[in-house]
């Protein structure tokens, strides 16, 4: 017997409680729908505010103050705003909240043991793979910690921005090279 929206909603819901996240694929098998049907139940769940959906699946929503999530930098104890969050999954379950792209690429330093590493696009606020992602770095806005690093899913987007307020375009292995040297630089000269 189908389940109706709602009960499903809430299975899923329940499963992101406990897992944090979870793929399409998963949920199809799950609860014996279409992707489609999913799609469906995410959207409704993510213009509730309940979840933010992700390429390929959804997370929980940390929403807190309008623009901020209820979460801390665990690297410079900011509050973590919606328009740069990076989240840093841990093969042991942990998730790691860093308030930007910077402090979240640093913190790729401490942690070895990722399974999966999320920015915000700047542009659009949606969750992309950091590792697929690029990153403008110094650019004129500065919207967090500095260096300004923000995220963008697409080189084209970024490199348009770039046209505007400056800065220098990375992709991931780049960005974390690059800001892993300048610290190591500024350490130096302290």
């Amino acid at each position: 017997m189908p389940q109706l929206p709602n009960v499903r909603q809430e299975q899923i819901l329940a499963w992101l409680r406990h897992e944090q996240q979870i793929t399409i694929e998963v949920l199809v098998e799950r609860l014996a729908v279409s992707a489609m049907t999913i799609h469906r139940d995410l959207d409704s769940l993510a213009q509730a505010g309940h979840i933010e959906k992700v390429r390929g699946g959804a997370v929980l929503s940390n929403r807190g103050m309008p623009g901020e999530t209820a979460h801390q930098c665990v690297l410079c104890a900011m509050r973590v705003p919606l328009r740069t969050t990076f989240i840093i999954n841990t093969t042991a379950g942990q998730q790691i909240h860093a308030c930007c792209p910077h402090c979240g690429l640093m913190l790729l330093e401490q942690h070895t043991d990722t399974d999966t590493v999320l920015a915000r696009d700047f542009l659009y606020g949606r969750m992309v793979n950091a590792g697929d992602a690029f990153f403008l770095v110094d650019s004129e806005v500065a919207v967090c910690c500095t260096p300004s690093v923000l995220c963008f899913g697409t080189e084209q987007d970024a490199q348009r921005f770039r046209q505007g307020f400056g800065g220098v375009v990375l992709d991931y292995h780049a960005a974390r090279t690059h800001l892993s040297q300048r610290h190591r630089s500024v350490l130096g000269n302290n």
